[in-house]
C-alpha cells in the first residue's frame, strides 16, 4: 500500500515548464504519501542592517518571556511568541585591534564570519567563511540553488570604500572562503529571472515583458494538467502561490516603467519611493524562493556598510550614515528612529508572509530561522559589543522562542551561529571565535 502511494506522490522537485520558464512549486499535499510524515526542511535567512540601531529603542528592559516590546520591535508584536531578542552578544572581529578606523567595513565583513578582516585596499583581502556558506556547502546540493545572496545597494565594484578597507568588505556579508566574497544581486528583476527563467531564455522573457506577457502564461498548459491531479486544497494553494508570482511580475513591470521616466541618480542616492518598492519586492522574492524550496539559505543586505541612502519617502532627505552620527542631536535622532522603525515594519511584513505559507505540518515561519541584526550597536559610537540581534521563527522547534535572552558580557556572536548551524543539521560545536553553543 505504501509503495503504491509513494509512486503516486508528486515529487518535491516538480516544476511547471514553459517556453523558457521554470516555475518551482510550493508544498502540496500531493507531494506527501498519505502514510508518510516527513519533516519540513528547515530554512535560514540572514539580514544585515547597516549603521546600527538606537539601542534604547531596541533593548527590552526585562529578560525572559515577560518583556515589554521596545519601540523598534513593536511592529513584530503578533510574532513575539516566535522570536528571540538576543542582547549581550559581541562581534570581536569588528573591533579595530590596532587597525584604526574602518568600523563600518569591519562590521559588515565580520557579521557572518566573526573573523577580523585584513585591512587592505588591494586584492589581498582576507576574512573568513560566513555561516550561510558553511551551511550551503553542507546542504546546498538538496536544492536548485545552494544559496541566494541579495542586497539593496550596489556599491563600488573595486577600490577602497572605508578608511583603507577594500570595497569587497563593505559590499558583502557572504564569503565562501577567506579570500572569496560571494557577490550579491541587487536587481529584483534579475532575481525574478533567475528564479523563474533560465539564462538561455532571458532575451525571450524580455520580449514577453515588453508585451506584458506573464511568465505564468508560458506554463499555463502544465498548470492545467497538474490541476487535474490535485485536491481542491492543493489547487487553492497553487492559485495563491501563482497569484503571488504574478503580483511580483506586475510590480517589476511597473517599476521598470517608472524608472524609465526618472532621472538617473548616483549610486547611494534614492529618489521617491524607488527604494521602498525594491525592499518589498526583494522580500517577496525571498519568500517565494523559500516557499518553493528553491534554496534554504538566503542573505540579504538591507544596505552596504556605512550606507548613506536617503529615505525621502519618510521625509528624511539626509543620508542614513550621516544621521547615525547624531551626536545626541534630538532632530537627527528622531530621523534615524524613523529609518530604523521603517525597516522593522518591512521585516514584520515579511514575517507575516512566511507565517501565511502552509507547509503541511505548520507554516514556513515555524520551519525557518530568520536572523536580523547589525555588526554595530549604536552607530553613533561605532561599538561592536551588545549588538542588536533578533531571531525569528522556530527552526523546526529547536528553539524556545518568545523570550529576551541577555548573554553574559563578552559572549561571542559566533555562539549563536553554532546553535543555528546545529539546527540546520550540521554536526559542529564551533564556528569562528565561538566558545560553544548559545541556545
Amino acid at each position: 500500500m505504501s509503495e503504491f502511494l509513494r509512486r503516486r506522490a508528486l515529487s518535491r522537485r516538480t516544476f511547471l515548464r514553459g517556453s523558457g520558464a521554470l516555475v518551482a512549486l510550493p508544498w502540496l499535499d500531493a507531494m506527501v504519501p498519505a502514510l508518510a510524515q516527513p519533516a519540513t526542511p528547515r530554512r535560514c535567512m540572514f539580514l544585515y542592517a547597516p549603521n546600527g540601531k538606537t539601542m534604547e529603542d531596541w533593548r527590552p528592559k526585562e529578560t525572559g518571556a515577560r518583556f515589554d516590546l521596545p519601540h523598534l520591535l513593536e511592529p513584530l508584536a503578533k510574532h513575539r511568541r516566535r522570536m528571540l531578542v538576543l542582547t549581550g552578544l559581541d562581534l570581536d572581529g569588528g573591533s579595530a585591534h590596532g587597525d584604526g578606523p574602518g568600523d563600518h567595513a569591519r562590521a559588515a565583513a565580520s557579521f557572518l564570519t566573526t573573523a577580523h578582516p585584513r585591512k587592505t585596499g588591494g586584492a589581498d583581502i582576507h576574512n573568513g567563511i560566513s555561516i550561510d556558506q558553511a551551511i550551503a556547502q553542507k546542504i546546498g546540493d538538496q536544492t536548485r540553488f545552494p544559496s541566494l545572496e541579495l542586497g539593496l545597494e550596489r556599491g563600488r565594484p573595486a577600490g577602497v570604500c572605508d578608511s583603507g578597507y577594500a570595497c569587497a568588505y563593505t559590499n558583502n556579508i557572504s564569503w565562501s572562503s577567506p579570500s572569496t566574497p560571494v557577490a550579491k544581486e541587487t536587481n529584483p528583476r534579475e532575481v525574478f529571472r533567475r528564479l523563474f527563467g533560465d539564462a538561455a531564455s532571458r532575451a525571450r522573457m524580455a520580449k514577453d515583458n515588453e508585451r506584458r506577457r506573464s511568465v505564468l502564461d508560458t506554463v499555463l498548459e502544465d498548470t492545467k494538467t497538474l490541476a487535474r491531479r490535485l485536491s481542491r486544497t492543493d489547487r487553492a494553494r497553487i492559485d495563491e502561490y501563482l497569484d503571488a508570482v504574478r503580483s511580483v511580475e506586475k510590480r517589476l513591470a511597473q517599476s521598470a516603467d517608472e524608472s524609465a521616466q526618472d532621472v538617473p541618480m548616483p549610486v547611494g542616492l534614492d529618489e521617491g519611493g524607488g527604494h521602498e518598492q525594491r525592499v518589498g519586492l526583494m522580500y517577496e522574492l525571498c519568500a517565494l524562493a523559500l516557499q518553493t524550496d528553491t534554496t534554504r539559505v538566503i542573505t540579504l543586505m538591507l544596505g552596504n556598510a556605512g550606507s548613506n541612502l536617503s529615505y525621502r519617502f519618510l521625509d528624511v532627505p539626509e543620508g542614513h550614515h550621516s544621521l547615525s552620527h547624531h551626536r545626541n542631536d534630538p532632530a537627527k535622532i528622531d530621523k534615524i528612529r524613523k529609518i530604523n522603525r521603517w525597516h522593522t515594519e518591512q521585516l514584520a511584513k515579511f514575517v507575516d508572509r512566511l507565517a501565511s505559507i502552509d507547509t503541511g505540518d505548520g507554516d514556513l515561519l515555524d520551519a525557518s530561522l530568520v536572523l536580523y541584526g547589525s555588526g554595530l550597536a549604536d552607530g553613533n559610537a561605532h561599538r561592536h559589543a551588545d549588538l542588536p540581534i533578533l531571531l525569528l521563527g522556530r527552526g523546526g522547534g529547536d528553539f524556545k522562542s518568545g523570550q529576551h535572552v541577555r548573554s553574559k558580557k563578552h559572549t561571542p556572536l559566533g555562539n549563536l551561529y553554532v546553535s543555528i548551524m546545529q539546527s540546520m543539521g550540521l554536526r559542529t560545536t564551533s564556528f569562528g571565535d565561538s566558545t560553544g553553543a548559545l541556545l
